[in-house]
């Protein structure tokens, strides 16, 4: 995979087979369109690339680009693919369906259940990198920013995204099953077995490999434009600060014409964590030059955990001390900012301590634990 001289650096992020995945999210179409443009005009090699549009918008104007470049193009259907999910799902768990007297429909007299778009939308991107072959680039349109943040989250949390809705109510059926065998028998009823429901390992090994993409900065690279027009610095930096509590962190924030007050805050919060302000859209700006792994790690890395003397960083730019909250449950730790919350795991290190001090300097959550 080779991309012309004058951008070395954008092969720092690809993913273990090789192939680049390049995510975008912008507040204007424009945007979008300019970003490809930029894209494609710098290459030179016929290298294959395929386009994912999640915005669900349809209205993106981008064959000059497909028509022109060796590059296959594929929209993002919520119903579409709701009909393919229910065709799969039917056979496979049918005693459900009967027992629920829905076996007989088509998957558009399903009830819409909320949020179920934006999982059909993790299940389309799973499988397109599960179908990339090799040396591939991959491109994702993302949705509008403040809703591609919240699939960036979601994506991160791989099959349990599933599993956390399920697992209770199958858990719970398994235990009721049992109790009620003896009824069953009497009224010659077949309950059907709680497995047909759980997901099983080609839905479960795209989830991990959707999570393990977005979960690490260095297997992917994620453009976030913002429009600087419209927005008051304020609102920016809150905007940020979206991202850093969906743990969805871009690589290069793009602010357009935003004013000299709001650039200079940004640039503040940034100038110490793994974020490059760019003020024009640049694909020759994608990264830094190309690093050796550990490098490229270590510059993306967002979070930072010392066992050794209980401290951890986190980085949060936009998010102010005195509206966060800060609660430890358990073995997570939770951040709670302008009514979002983001969860964290502890290190097995850190489970038994209680975090005793916080402090947030230049966009970096400093954390303290006590020593037992």
């Amino acid at each position: 995979l080779e991309i012309s001289d004058n951008i070395p650096d954008i092969m720092a992020f690809e993913d273990e087979d090789g192939s680049l995945i390049l995510l975008v999210s912008a507040d204007r179409y424009t945007a979008i369109h300019n970003w490809l443009q930029d894209f494609f005009s710098n290459q030179t090699k016929d290298i294959q690339i395929k386009l994912y549009d999640l915005s669900g918008e349809f209205n993106l104007d981008l064959a000059d680009f497909t028509d022109s470049n060796k590059c296959s193009i594929q929209y993002f259907d919520h119903i579409s693919i709701l009909k393919r999910l229910w065709m799969q799902l039917n056979p496979h768990a049918m005693e459900w369906w009967q027992l629920l007297d829905i076996a007989s429909k088509q998957s558009t007299e399903l009830p819409q259940i909320p949020g179920i778009e934006d999982l059909t939308k993790l299940i389309f991107f799973s499988e397109a990198l599960d179908s990339a072959p090799a040396g591939t680039i991959l491109i994702v349109i993302l949705p509008t920013p403040l809703h591609a943040l919240k699939i960036l989250g979601m994506a991160q949390q791989g099959p349990a995204l599933i599993d956390q809705l399920l697992e209770p109510l199958l858990n719970w059926w398994d235990t009721t099953r049992q109790t009620l065998s003896a009824v069953e028998k009497i009224l010659r009823l077949r309950l059907p077995s709680s497995q047909q429901l759980r997901l099983n390992d080609a839905w479960k090994g795209r989830l991990h490999l959707l999570q393990k993409t977005i979960s690490d900065r260095s297997n992917h690279h994620f453009t976030l434009i913002l429009d600087g027009k419209n927005y008051k610095p304020a609102q920016l930096r809150n905007r940020l600060s979206i991202a850093g509590m969906h743990r969805a962190i871009p690589h290069i924030l793009i602010v357009e014409e935003a004013s000299a007050e709001a650039n200079v805050e940004l640039e503040n919060e940034c100038r110490k964590g793994p974020i490059t302000i760019n003020k024009s859209i640049s694909i020759t700006h994608l990264a830094q030059e190309a690093k050796t792994t550990d490098e490229k790690r270590a510059s993306n890395r967002i979070e930072e955990w010392d066992a050794e003397s209980l401290y951890a960083k986190i980085f949060l730019p936009g998010v102010s001390k005195a509206d966060l909250k800060i609660e430890q449950i358990d073995a997570s730790i939770h951040l709670i900012f302008n009514g979002y919350c983001r969860s964290i795991a502890l290190p097995k290190e850190f489970i038994s301590n209680q975090c005793e001090r916080a402090q947030i300097t230049v966009g970096w959550l400093n954390l303290w634990f006590s020593h037992n």
